[in-house]
């Protein structure tokens, strides 16, 4: 009788063990599945973060092209207004 007993628990503890594996591989298995996606998304993120710098960066390009243009015309209007006319 002690024999079944014994066997009963061993077979309980094993069944449990067994169960607690199983639902460890699971939660690593989403684990990984939420990892990846994060990583994803990270990814993600940084190339539009990326790209909206570069589009920045062309418009103060722009920006700063017209500006020159700008004072350019300017200062050409300025010195004919002062330079004596022949």
């Amino acid at each position: 009788m002690s024999e079944n007993k014994t066997q009963q628990v061993t077979n309980a503890v094993e069944k449990v063990i067994s169960e607690q594996a199983s639902r460890f591989e699971t939660a690593v298995g989403e684990l990984n599945r939420m990892q990846s996606k994060g990583l994803e998304q990270v990814n993600a993120l940084v190339e539009s973060v990326s790209h909206a710098a570069k589009e920045q960066i062309a418009f103060a390009e722009q920006i700063g092209g017209e500006w020159r243009k700008l004072v350019l015309a300017a200062t050409k209007s300025a010195t004919e207004l002062f330079a004596p006319k022949a």
